[in-house]
């Protein structure tokens, strides 16, 4: 058994791994085609496009795993039932559940390299494609750091700790400074909220700086004031000149965050009163995208096993490509509608997995 567990395995392995990369070096090039609207746009250029494009090819290959899995393994089966070897491992007493358990087995390392690129490759090489892109695009007027981000204001300086989403910001600290450069004023606000076109500052404080009392002599990089006073607010108005399209750039969508990143988000909105759907349905997405895979290589035995016995390889392919792109535009849509709907985010991401295990193991019974 150990001997057909690594055939099988490893023919499934091969052709998934196949159709996986196929299908990212094609949303690679649509990616990089989408992007060359904006060459030209400061000093955004094509290898900046491209390098852009390349940054954000593992989490195109996060995002089409199951449906890369489905196709894989309905070509990998297919090879086997062309060449009548599934016909002889049963033949041979070896049920269709022992053989789909074969495939499952080697499927787990599948599953554990989904798990990897999701959690720790995508969420970082993500970042550092918005990262490149903003700083090609928008020149001085942002830079990144490891504690957060700096934005130039005209002559104030802001600092950003989180982006989140493209209306709201935590963490806000404005230094302003005068003509001459020096700083006069620091406003630090717990978060910023963009509301009917302006923003506004909540919870923070006010430190007004007095005027400059630096000797001569003195190192002149330090500045010392003869008064310096705090005064606390609970909301005022930040007139500012950072755009929406900008932060919208600047914003981490939930499916590029990590597991771990999305549940401590999504109780620190909750514990704020904030609306958490978005960050719940995100989260579910990514606890249940292992079973998703599971559940797609069950599915291509139940074709293989049952509708598609006798037909083409070239029948069967096409067919685990449409079934695939369901699948994939299911997930996609399932959930956003189910927000909308107020089902909980728990049964949106549940629903797509699910349909298509009822749909295997009908397929399956029918097939005996």
């Amino acid at each position: 058994m150990n001997i057909l567990r690594f055939y099988i395995g490893k023919t499934i392995l091969a052709t998934s791994l196949m159709t996986l990369f196929t299908l990212a070096i094609i949303r690679v090039l649509f990616a990089l085609i989408d992007e060359s609207g904006d060459f030209d746009k400061g000093s955004y250029s094509f290898i900046d496009g491209l390098s852009y494009s390349l940054l954000l090819s593992p989490q195109y290959i996060y995002e089409f795993f199951p449906m890369a899995i489905l196709i894989g393994s309905i070509a990998g089966l297919g090879v086997l039932a062309s060449r009548s070897e599934l016909t002889v491992m049963r033949a041979a007493g070896k049920t269709t559940w022992q053989i789909i358990g074969a495939a499952l087995s080697y499927g787990l390392v599948l599953i554990a390299f989904s798990v990897f690129l999701g959690e720790y490759v995508a969420p970082k090489t993500s970042l550092m494609a918005e990262n490149l892109r903003n700083r090609a695009l928008y020149g001085e007027q942002f830079v990144d750091s490891n504690q957060g981000l700096w934005l130039k204001d005209g002559a104030n300086m802001v600092h950003v700790g989180e982006v989140m989403g493209s209306s709201r910001l935590s963490d806000v600290t404005v230094y302003e400074f005068n003509r001459e450069n020096e700083l006069t004023k620091m406003i630090h606000a717990d978060t910023a909220e963009l509301i009917r076109g302006s923003w506004q500052l909540n919870k923070g404080v006010v430190t007004q700086l007095g005027s400059d009392i630096s000797s001569a002599g003195e190192d002149e990089s330090i500045q010392r004031f003869d008064k310096v006073e705090r005064l606390p607010f609970t909301q005022q108005p930040w007139n500012t000149g950072i755009s929406l399209d900008n932060l919208s750039a600047l914003s981490i969508e939930p499916e590029n965050m990590n597991i771990v990143s999305l549940y401590q988000y999504r109780t620190y909105l909750d514990s704020n009163g904030l609306d958490t759907k978005n960050y719940d349905l995100a989260f579910w997405q990514k606890v249940f995208q292992p079973i998703s895979t599971a559940v797609m290589i069950i599915l291509a035995a139940s074709f293989i096993f049952g509708p598609m016995r006798s037909v083409s390889m070239g029948a069967r392919v096409l067919v685990g490509v449409l079934t695939g792109m369901v699948y994939f535009f299911a997930v996609r849509s399932f959930g956003p509608v189910s927000l909308v709907a107020g089902v909980p985010a728990f049964l949106g991401a549940l629903m797509p997995p699910l349909i298509f295990t009822v749909a295997a193991w009908y397929l399956l019974r029918r097939a005996g």
